[in-house]
């Protein structure tokens, strides 16, 4: 079960850029066949769902700079190692079916996000309490 909320009313209470990610990414996966039961919470923008029969957390990471946002100059590489099945099999493919996403490149339970702006950040993979 869904819980419905009120639509924000962006003069009263404007989003940070990580909150309007959180609401977008928390979209994206609620229209994904393969997950349920999405949420964005948390200070900075946690995402919660279920997906693979489990409930998990993508937590926002913070870049060398302090801030989520990286430039492109420091994109990070794929290490080619391996990753989670749910980020390999269910929340890449529905960020990668989606224009504002140019790329999703997990490693071990770390998936890195390169936005259609050139910018991305990291989400970490943990399951949920």
């Amino acid at each position: 079960m869904t819980a419905e909320f009120p639509p924000i009313d962006r003069d009263k209470s404007p989003l940070g850029a990580v909150d309007e990610e959180a609401v977008r990414l928390a979209d994206v996966l609620e229209a994904h066949p393969d997950t349920g039961d999405v949420t964005d919470s948390g200070p900075r923008g946690d995402i919660v769902f279920t997906a693979a029969g489990r409930s998990w957390r993508l937590d926002f990471q913070t870049g060398a700079d302090g801030e989520v946002f990286q430039d492109p100059s420091g994109a990070p590489a794929s290490t080619g190692g391996p990753a989670a099945d749910v980020l390999r099999t269910v929340v890449a493919p529905a960020l990668l079916a989606h224009p504002a996403y140019q790329a999703a490149t997990a490693s071990g339970d770390i998936l890195t996000v390169h936005l259609a702006t050139g910018r991305h950040y990291a989400l970490a993979l943990t399951p949920a309490a």
